[in-house]
């Protein structure tokens, strides 16, 4: 019979402090298991111990069968039942809702991206103050993406994102500029991240709510001048933070025209006379 694993990390802080994320705290845990719905056609999950996590997949061995697998980092999560124990047994039983445990419901790529976000903090890459005389602009992420994390002004490669983008450039700078992401929602351009694969409206996808959230905690909700570059379901997610925004794309027939406009932005034509 092939031997069970039992954990040698455990955690017991009657405070409940919750420790720092990331990938070390994985690997001290050393137990990881696939999100639900992905695992063997005969039910449950994949559980094993991490062996490498890598940029967008990591290897895990299955103690109890001895097979050794890749799954993609959006697939994995930290085996956290230590954490929810302890805290069952202080009388805490939604430990994911306090503050500082949100990670609890993390997958493995967002553990990632958060270690790519502590080193550019570290490297001082972090938010810059944004110019309060130049517009707010929100472009929309793309679905075409890089293959590695890297700043979300990088990770998106579809044309159409590039022309928002270029569009963007013409009539504010950089740090006015924000890119609505499905999964992340307002991202800065140095905002490091890891690739994805989920569409505005999907379950994971970013609310009206968290946006909102996201906007207050930039200092965002107040900006009177908002430009949106974006088609139309992007456009009505930030027409629900910015209702007073300007959005140029509106009214028109399809991606082709849209392009169009932003083209004649990009090239430095006044948005009042664009449509």
């Amino acid at each position: 019979m092939p031997p069970t694993f039992r954990p040698t990390y455990t955690y017991d802080d009657p405070h409940l402090t919750p420790p720092a994320p990331g990938v070390d705290l994985i690997m001290q845990v050393g137990l990881v298991h696939s999100l639900p719905g992905i695992g063997p056609k005969t039910g449950g999950q994949y559980i094993g111990i991490p062996r490498v996590i890598g940029p967008l997949h990591s290897r895990l061995w299955r103690p109890h069968d001895q097979v050794e697998m890749t799954l993609p980092n959006t697939d994995l999560q930290l085996g956290n039942n230590t954490f929810h124990v302890t805290g069952h047994r202080h009388g805490e039983f939604k430990l994911s809702e306090r503050p500082g445990w949100h990670w609890l419901r993390w997958t493995i790529a967002d553990h990632l991206a958060h270690d790519l976000r502590q080193a550019a903090a570290a490297a001082d890459l972090g938010i810059t103050p944004v110019y309060p005389d130049d517009p707010l602009v929100i472009v929309p992420c793309g679905g075409k993406k890089a293959a590695f994390p890297r700043p979300a002004g990088a990770m998106y490669l579809s044309g159409y994102h590039r022309l928002a983008r270029r569009a963007a450039r013409a009539l504010t700078n950089d740090p006015n500029v924000r890119i609505v992401s499905a999964l992340h929602g307002l991202l800065t351009l140095d905002q490091i991240i890891a690739p994805y694969d989920l569409r505005l409206g999907q379950p994971g996808s970013i609310t009206a709510d968290h946006l909102e959230d996201q906007a207050n905690q930039q200092g965002l909700l107040g900006r009177p001048n908002v430009v949106i570059l974006a088609g139309r379901d992007y456009t009505r997610l930030a027409l629900s933070i910015w209702p007073h925004a300007r959005t140029p794309l509106n009214g028109t027939r399809g991606i082709g025209e849209q392009q169009h406009l932003l083209a004649r932005i990009a090239a430095g034509e006044p948005i009042g006379q664009v449509g």
